[in-house]
């Protein structure tokens, strides 16, 4: 809950330093506490935020805090939003009635799941934007300290955007409402895309250059999410590089990679739809989404281990959008190429390429967006911007909750 939000998470933050600060004492100066306890007010340091070592900087608590609220946001709506499109279903008796309500199109806003869903995400946001205050707030003198304020800065801004990214991407107030609630204020989509988009801009003058091209993926990956294809143009030829992403690690913790918890064989709750498994027709489509049958009958994910990295974004999501943008008429180049270098990375024989024949159209991107970046989260986006109904009973065009809802706690007033 939003109202709570700025306390809940300095208390969060302080629960992460006593963490990762267990033989860290030199930080905690003159305290009266037990040695790995640290206050409020030093937070607002500068070791908080991250140090320089061998001329390389490495994040501080504050940051690595961030971070860590990232992944767990971005794993639960990235699955989320697979059980409204037609990437998951529920199994025949779920443990849990989140995915069978957001399967079903009858997701209930005073559900616990959905409100800690939409709970990990504000606290995303606003650890994102307190450290951006943090960091704004202090003046170092030395060298290295200004070094660690910029760096700080960047990945702050990078959060905070991502996290007004997701708000807007996969909640809305209602079909009709295209807002979400954040600071005791009602935003319009078009509001939180703008607050996204300007803090990644501001952080692109002082990123480094691989941040650079991280900053200019997420820009055009919203400029595709919002159908604003200039935006996209913009920034998708300085975008990621082959072998670069954009993932969240799950290495620290009970943390773990979401679509594992969810669609792994000894899940409870989740399988993969049966009509994306219908889909896959190719080896490089069995490839990239690898399946099996559970005991219990359903499909289930052999594609990642526990701790994988969660992926957002990557040079393959590149490649889609330049191939999607020639295809518009606004970028030149060969659209099929593009889409095969994606395709031969999980069909090294060339045997699933598209061949070289007819051009390729939107409705072949809706197809191959879904198989080559399933588990991403873009499936939901696709559906919505396409105004198409996929696979789904009923129609995605004809469902009453077309984002996830808002909890009712929320919106009361």
């Amino acid at each position: 809950m939003s109202i709570k939000i700025k306390d809940f998470w300095k208390a969060g933050v302080v629960c992460i330093c006593v963490l990762m600060l267990s033989s860290c004492d030199k930080w905690v100066n003159d305290t009266e506490l037990p040695d790995n306890t640290i206050d409020e007010s030093q937070l607002n340091s500068i070791a908080m935020l991250g140090r320089i070592e061998k001329g390389a900087y490495i994040p501080g608590p504050v940051i690595a805090g961030v971070w860590r609220a990232g992944a767990t946001s971005a794993a639960d709506l990235l699955v989320a939003s697979g059980a409204i499109s037609d990437e998951i279903v529920p199994t025949a008796v779920p443990n849990s009635p989140f995915y069978k309500e957001l399967d079903e199109d009858k997701l209930t806003p005073d559900n616990t799941s959905l409100f800690s869903v939409w709970s990990n995400i504000q606290n995303y946001r606003a650890r994102a934007e307190d450290a951006i205050l943090n960091a704004g707030s202090l003046a170092p003198a030395d060298e290295d300290g200004v070094k660690v304020k910029q760096a700080a800065l960047v990945n702050a801004r990078l959060h905070a955007g991502y996290a007004w990214m997701l708000l807007a991407d996969y909640f809305s107030v209602t079909n009709t409402s295209h807002s979400i609630y954040a600071d005791h204020k009602e935003l319009s989509h078009q509001e939180a895309y703008g607050k996204a988009k300007a803090y990644w801009e501001q952080a692109i003058p002082t990123a480094s250059d691989a941040e650079k091209r991280l900053l200019h993926s997420l820009l055009a990956k919203m400029g595709i999410h919002t159908g604003n294809y200039s935006l996209a143009v913009q920034y998708i030829n300085q975008s990621f590089g082959a072998s670069e992403n954009f993932s969240f690690l799950n290495t620290v913790g009970t943390v773990s990679n979401g679509f594992f918890n969810a669609l792994n064989v000894n899940s409870r709750d989740a399988a993969v739809d049966p009509t994306l498994v219908v889909a896959l027709k190719t080896t490089a489509d069995k490839a990239r989404n690898p399946v099996v049958k559970a005991a219990k009958g359903h499909w289930s994910l052999t594609l990642l281990k526990e701790r994988d990295p969660l992926v957002v974004s990557d040079y393959e999501e590149m490649q889609l959008i330049r191939a999607e943008l020639i295809i518009r008429g606004l970028l030149t180049g060969n659209a099929t190429d593009l889409v095969n270098s994606v395709v031969v990375k999980y069909d090294a024989t060339g045997l699933s390429n598209f061949p070289a024949g007819p051009a390729l159209t939107l409705n072949d991107i809706v197809s191959i967006r879904r198989i080559f970046l399933s588990w991403r989260g873009t499936r939901l986006i696709d559906l919505r911007r396409f105004n198409i109904d996929g696979d789904l009973i009923p129609g995605f065009t004809q469902r009453k909750w077309q984002w996830i809802g808002v909890p009712e706690i929320e919106t009361q007033k």
